[in-house]
Parts: structure tokens; sequence; C-alpha cells
């Protein structure tokens, strides 16, 4: 498995990598370690992670100089991790995301290996984050929308994290690839294990964020929604995780009348202490540049549902879609103060609590069942 993150944690990769040893696979997840912090090989599960250095790289590209940065770093990693898998004669190369998407198809030229193509988000999408309207980053989007179109038929599986779920929900990714491509896709939603005793909710409210901080908006609203009740029953907000837009994020909390607690980057072993901690997940993303329209899943609304937390979510799309047909929370239209303090205010005085009956045990048949037809134990 190749991915361009440091997998520490990286919960998707991390549980389709146990579930192929379960099954009798020898997997290896090759990832990228940008800022040189983390072990170089660590075993995990029985899978054996194994990261990359290649000089320190930014994680995200505010600006053409430090883009030119971030594509070295990838360049340099990908050749890395090419060559390495060219020594060890890999049978598979399973490719998380378009930008590793280049090593598994120069693997199956030099060796044959099988390409599998794990697609968790649009890759073109994140080109247009910082700035969603600029015309310079909607034709590098294009362009990368492109280059991906090239590539899927290449692949010999498809691996994607979302569909539509009925004959009248919004699609799914599975939906977006279909109308671009014949390449056989199977679906694998990234959902956690269910967790049979949950926490007692705090007993303040309290809404958490828990995971990259990204897209300052979706925290200004958030921020403007708690404004809205009186000081005296306003409640509490957990926000734990960093990203490109922490420094902006945590100048909004300090400039803000809000009551919050803030912490940085978590392992995958605090997750449940986290989540506990709060009474509903927020997450409710802005749809400018087009990921959560096209059927994106953030994995924060499972894995509260895991712990019997319900989450506010984006209304109008797949997620919201899900949200509403499994009862795990409350939709809102982004950017809507109003209708998100209404929201909470509702999971608020009913004490809301949620259960997840589809968890990550079905999400793995189906992903072993679709190796099956490369032969067992490769």
């Amino acid at each position: 498995m190749v991915v361009s993150n440091p997998c520490d944690p990286d919960p998707r990769v991390e549980k389709e990598a146990i579930a192929l040893v379960s099954a009798g696979h020898r997997v290896t997840i090759h990832a990228f370690d940008r800022e040189e912090t983390r072990p170089k090989e660590e075993l995990l599960n029985g899978v054996r992670i194994l990261r990359y250095r290649v000089g320190v790289t930014p994680r995200g590209a505010p600006n053409i100089a430090t883009g030119m940065r971030v594509l070295r770093g990838l360049q340099r990693f990908r050749r890395s991790v090419a060559n390495t898998l060219k020594i060890e004669n890999v049978d598979i190369v399973h490719c998380h995301d378009a930008d590793t998407l280049w090593v598994g198809l120069r693997t199956k030229k030099e060796i044959g290996a099988t390409v599998v193509f794990d697609m968790h988000d649009l890759a073109h999408t994140w080109a247009r984050m910082t700035n969603p309207t600029s015309i310079i980053r909607r034709i590098a989007a294009s362009g990368i929308e492109r280059r991906l179109v090239r590539r899927l038929k290449y692949c010999d599986l498809v691996v994607t994290s979302s569909g539509s779920v009925s004959k009248t929900s919004k699609p799914g990714f599975r939906e977006w690839i279909r109308k671009r491509s014949n390449v056989d896709v199977v679906v694998v939603e990234n959902r956690p294990l269910s967790v049979k005793e949950h926490a007692h909710l705090p007993e303040r409210f309290t809404i958490g964020y828990i995971g990259s901080i990204r897209e300052p908006g979706m925290f200004k609203t958030l921020i403007d929604a708690i404004s809205l009740w009186p000081e005296n029953e306003r409640p509490r907000v957990l926000i734990a995780g960093h990203g490109t837009a922490e420094k902006e994020v945590d100048k909004m909390l300090m400039d803000s009348k809000i009551d919050y607690d803030r912490s940085g980057a978590f392992s995958r072993n605090e997750i449940h202490e986290l989540i506990s901690k709060i009474s509903v997940m927020y997450a409710v993303y802005p749809v400018l540049r087009g990921n959560i329209l096209e059927g994106a899943l953030p994995t924060k609304m499972f894995d509260a549902a895991a712990y019997g937390r319900p989450s506010v979510v984006n209304s109008g799309c797949l997620m919201g879609d899900i949200a509403q047909a499994e009862e795990l929370g409350q939709t809102v239209q982004v950017g809507e103060p109003l209708a998100l303090k209404n929201a909470l205010d509702n999971i608020k005085k009913n004490s809301t609590t949620v259960i997840l009956n589809r968890d990550w045990s079905g999400e793995a048949e189906r992903l072993i069942s679709a190796y099956e037809r490369f032969g067992n134990g490769s």
C-alpha cells in the first residue's frame, strides 16, 4: 500500500491493511513522513509500515512556491517507493488517492504488478482548497482531473469510499468514476467498528471537531452559531487536530467569546477519549470546491456514531442522505449559523444518542472479496 501521509494515524489505510493481513496477504504500507519525525519502521497488527524521509515537505500549498516544494517532495517520495517495490518484486500495489497512483502504474509497467487504486477523495478539488474561485487553481484542478481519468483505464480495480445508497440518494464517488470510465469499482466505506459500551454524555453540552484543520470557513460558521446562544447558555467546543489552517482557526477561537478546548495532533489511541468528551460531532464542510457535493463521506460522522454520538452534517449531498437514512444526526445547509444553532439546540434538548448499525466488519468483507480475484495470500 502507498499513501502520501505518514500513516500516523490513517484509519482507513490501516483498517484495510489489517483486513487483508487477516485474509492471508502480506502487507506493507509505504508512507510519506513529510516532517521526518515519525519512526522509520513500525509493526501494526501484522502490518509493516515503512516511512520515507526525502526532505521536509509542507502539507499544504497556499502559494506557488510552496506548491513547488510539495510537488518536489512528492516526486522524490514516489520514486523512492517505486524503487523499493521493484526490488521487493511485489504482486499488488494498492495506491491510496491520486497522488500515489503513479507508483502503481510504474510498477505495473516494470514488473507486471496488479494495480488497485483506492480513491478516498477527489484529488483535483484539493488544488482549489485555499482559493476555490482562483482561475489558476481551477485550471490546475482541471489538469489533475483529466490526468486521473486517463489513468483509470490502467487500473485493475478501483476501490472507493462512497456510492449512492438508493435510487433517490445523491451520488457518490462510484458514480463519479462510472461517468468517466468503465473500470471495475467497489465501494468500501470508511466506517469504524462499532463500540458496544458508550461513555456517558458530558454534563455540559459540548460540540466537537476531531480531525484535520484545513478549511477555516466552517469554523467561523460554528463560532457564529454558538455566539447566537445567550452567553450563559452557550455550549462548549472541543477542537482537536492540526492542519494548514490551524493558525487562522486558533486566532478565530482566541478572538471569540466562546468557551473552547483546543488540542493538536492526536494518535489513533486517543480518538476514543476525545469522542467521549463531546455531545455531538460537527462536520458541515464548505462545498465550493466540490468534493462534498460529489459524494465525499468524512469519517467524523461514522466515528462519532460508533461511540453513540450524533453529528451535524451537510444537507443536499450523500453524506446528509446517509445521516438521515441511518438516523445518525441532523443536516443543515453550509454557512448558515442560525440553522446550525437550531440543529445543535435540537440535539441538546433531546440528549440525542445514535447507533452505528453498519460498521467496518461488512466493509472489510467487501474489500477481501474484491481481492479474491487476484488470488489468495499475495
